[in-house]
């Protein structure tokens, strides 16, 4: 009943209006997550964090791959969603390696049912929900991961949540830890739809220079899809 009464929101008029009202109602990060919790609810999982699993999960696996990652080390998958990427790096590594972080509970709950269904229990992934809705990392202090991706995430925050990440990732990386993510490119800084943002490269290369981090850009390396550009962060 319920999931029903959902769908049927969804499809009255524009999703855009339904979309728009969640965000005036709510903080950005609120609003996004109940978003994404309507669209997992109402069984959309897949489309709900952008579809085009059978392509954008290998992507992100062969590129981690080949730059580096083994099965014995440990990766932070920052919004996991519905594990597209996630279940790829959870079959590769190592038990208790893989470490799925998002703002949807829904997304969460799903991924973790995945993980049983595929039969991966025994791997062990560590699926949290940020209940403070923020990227300050506080649920992992005293940890560190080796690798750490944000794909399809970057590209739906306004600059606020994105230097607050610049900001605390840090805590986290050892010396030869690395970040990737994707972003929207743009020669300027563009909200160009409810839940999506273009950037330049040099807003990246400044929150680098502000917060002790190398920035390249490894889009070359990542054909995205839909053209997303690949961003490479180590510590200086």
């Amino acid at each position: 009943m319920i999931k029903t009464f959902i769908k049927r929101i969804l499809n009255w008029g524009s999703p855009d209006k339904y979309v728009r009202e969640l965000h005036e109602k709510k903080g950005y990060l609120e609003a996004y997550a109940a978003h994404t919790d309507a669209r997992v609810a109402e069984g959309d999982a897949k489309r709900a964090i952008g579809g085009s699993w059978e392509k954008m999960g290998p992507l992100q696996f062969d590129f981690l791959v080949k730059n580096g990652l083994l099965p014995e080390h440990k990766m932070l998958d920052i919004g996991c969603g519905t594990l597209r990427g996630g279940m790829h790096f959870v079959k590769y590594l190592n038990p208790g390696n893989y470490t799925g972080f998002d703002i949807s509970a829904e997304a969460i709950k799903f991924g973790k049912e995945l993980v049983l269904k595929e039969g991966l229990g025994e791997k062990k992934p560590n699926l949290v929900v940020s209940e403070k809705m923020n990227l300050k990392f506080e649920e992992f202090g005293g940890q560190t991961f080796d690798f750490f991706l944000a794909q399809s995430v970057l590209t739906h925050l306004p600059p606020e949540p994105i230097e607050e990440c610049f900001a605390n990732i840090g805590k986290l990386m050892h010396a030869n830890s690395v970040f990737f993510f994707t972003y929207f490119g743009g020669d300027r800084y563009r909200h160009f739809s409810i839940e999506d943002f273009c950037y330049p490269f040099a807003h990246f290369e400044s929150l680098g220079k502000e917060y002790g981090f190398s920035v390249r850009d490894r889009s070359d390396d990542y054909p995205h899809l839909i053209g997303q550009k690949m961003m490479e962060v180590r510590k200086l």
